[in-house]
């Protein structure tokens, strides 16, 4: 039973999406690409008229249509678009093959409810009524002729083919319509008189491969019209690339996390390249030492499939993510917004482009290695760092540096054997970036060091309160409530003295929340005459309220 198959190839697909979506577009001659420095990835047709192909600069492109629309690569908006496009394939036939985002194949052989050639057409005609994109399509017993029918006469082709006619419809065609004959290899047999099609099929092999080796043999199957390669539906294409790590004890060393994370980024990017894919967006997660967790996610200009590309942005996002400052328990790195292939906007020529080239070529030894040799074979110099234990910077922190001692209402610095002393300036994890002790570790710490009393004074908040007060009632030290605020860039320490002033001081920082970080007029009034009071009397104040 001879098979039918269906070959949808969509017209300037990025321009066209672009046109879509914008209708000041339609008509107009606009390109996708890089805009200064870069290359021509798609032109609509009304740019085509002026020259411009692909892949041409930029800059030439301009020259010759100065008034060409230049716009940037929206994948994901493509992404979706390839989605719906072949998404209408699929309501007649499972049997989908995609060869890339905008072209692919379908069966429709098994299908007799409708003719295939009105099941094609219906097709193409919701795809331009319903996306506003047009498509060509070529109908044939193979993938060979379907795909040269859907793409000899774009745009907007619809050409049949039927069974018996394909060496009629081929052998007047130049050599370049064949798969595998680039632009070298046709220079080569047009020199030989093999310029047609239908010269290469009467050939024999023999001689056929003293020009083209060891694909002669397919190359003059192709030619007399016979293609047996089967359509392979494609499985459902993998979204995400993830890798976690639960670690063994609670991580506070940013450090060695981030190693981690580019560790994750290495293997999972040798995957991507294995696949044949590019990834557009990473996503860093932590969770805490209490199982909370966050998340941060950033997407890149164009996909990459390089984990070099990637390395200088984990650092920032384990910072946003790392909000709390509460040791780790699992750091996991996501990659998503997949796509087929890698596209780059830069010409080959820049050294951005020329590094990035070497930088593929490396990647590309390095999996062949790893892949022979082992994973350790070769080590970057995260993977050397993760040969250490992270540092205990809990432990680190907790050591205490100064102690104040409270004599007749005035703190001042004594030595570090001193016994009597109470700590009036320490900091929590609710301090960003600036503690990570939790309020219970600085009670308990407070408690080992025989601290009678201890003052949490974070910096504009309040959110260890409850948790500081429970946990020094547990280890038997007076828990001091207080905060501290900048006026005039310089810091004012506002310490609670009752249930009153704990009151008051909840109210002065939601008003300044809800100014934005900034104090209310009336908080500013009262917080500068508690600074003017301060400087006076050297002292600190407490919410009663009154100085002292």
């Amino acid at each position: 039973m001879a098979r039918t198959i269906v070959h949808l190839d969509a017209d300037a697909f990025f321009a066209s999406v672009e046109q879509a979506a914008d209708t000041r577009l339609r008509g107009k001659p606009m390109a996708v690409g890089g805009e200064s420095r870069g290359i021509i990835a798609s032109a609509s047709y009304e740019a085509r008229k002026f020259g411009i192909y692909t892949p041409m600069p930029t800059a030439r492109a301009r020259k010759l249509c100065p008034r060409l629309i230049v716009l940037p690569g929206d994948y994901e908006r493509y992404e979706q678009f390839s989605n719906w496009m072949f998404g209408y394939a699929y309501d007649f036939t499972p049997d989908v093959e995609q060869t890339s985002i905008d072209e692919g194949y379908f069966d429709l052989t098994s299908n007799h409810k409708k003719p295939a050639l009105e099941i094609a057409l219906t097709i193409r005609k919701a795809i331009g009524q319903s996306l506003k994109i047009s498509v060509s399509e070529g109908i044939a017993s193979n993938k060979l002729i379907s795909q040269i029918a859907s793409k000899l006469h774009k745009p907007a082709a619809f050409q049949n083919v039927p069974g018996g006619q394909e060496k009629q419809f081929l052998h007047s065609l130049p050599n370049k319509w064949l798969p595998g004959i680039g632009p070298k290899t046709a220079v080569r047999l047009n020199a030989a008189g093999l310029a047609d099609i239908g010269q290469i099929a009467a050939t024999p092999v023999d001689l056929l491969s003293l020009l083209l080796g060891g694909q002669a043999p397919v190359l003059r199957q192709f030619a007399n019209g016979i293609d047996e390669r089967p359509l392979i539906p494609a499985r459902e294409p993998q979204k995400t690339f993830s890798q976690q790590e639960t670690f063994n004890e609670d991580v506070t060393d940013e450090e060695y996390v981030e190693a981690v994370l580019r560790r994750m980024a290495d293997r999972l990017f040798a995957t991507v390249r294995e696949e044949g894919r590019s990834v557009r967006t990473l996503t860093v997660k932590v969770r805490y030492n209490d199982r909370d967790e966050n998340q941060r996610a950033e997407s890149l200009r164009e996909p990459t499939d390089l984990e070099t590309d990637v390395y200088g942005r984990l650092r920032g996002l384990l910072g946003e993510a790392w909000q709390r400052r509460v040791s780790l328990r699992m750091v996991s790195l996501k990659l998503s917004n997949v796509y087929d292939g890698v596209f780059r906007s830069e010409l080959p020529l820049e050294t951005a482009a020329k590094n990035h080239e070497a930088r593929e070529r490396l990647a590309v030894v390095l999996d062949e290695l790893r892949r022979n040799k082992g994973w350790s074979v070769v080590l970057r110099g995260h993977d050397l760092r993760l040969r250490d234990a992270p540092r205990d910077l809990a432990h680190e922190h907790a050591q205490p540096r100064l102690r104040i001692s409270v004599n007749r209402g005035t703190p001042r610095v004594t030595p570090a054997r001193a016994t009597t002393y109470v700590p009036l300036r320490v900091r929590s994890y609710y301090t960003f970036l600036d503690s990570t002790l939790s309020p219970a570790a600085i009670a308990d710490c407070a408690k080992q060091h025989g601290i009678p009393a201890v003052a949490l004074t974070d910096i504009g908040n309040l959110h260890g309160a409850v948790e500081f007060a429970q946990a020094a009632k547990r280890a038997g030290i007076k828990p001091i409530f207080g905060t501290e605020l900048r006026v005039n860039d310089n810091p004012l320490l506002l310490y609670v003295e009752s249930a009153r002033g704990y009151h008051n001081l909840n109210r002065l920082l939601s008003q300044k929340a809800e100014m934005g970080g900034r104090a209310s007029p009336r908080a500013q009034t009262f917080l500068k005459r508690r600074e003017d009071q301060r400087r006076r009397s050297s002292s600190r104040f407490c919410f009663g309220c009154r100085a002292r």
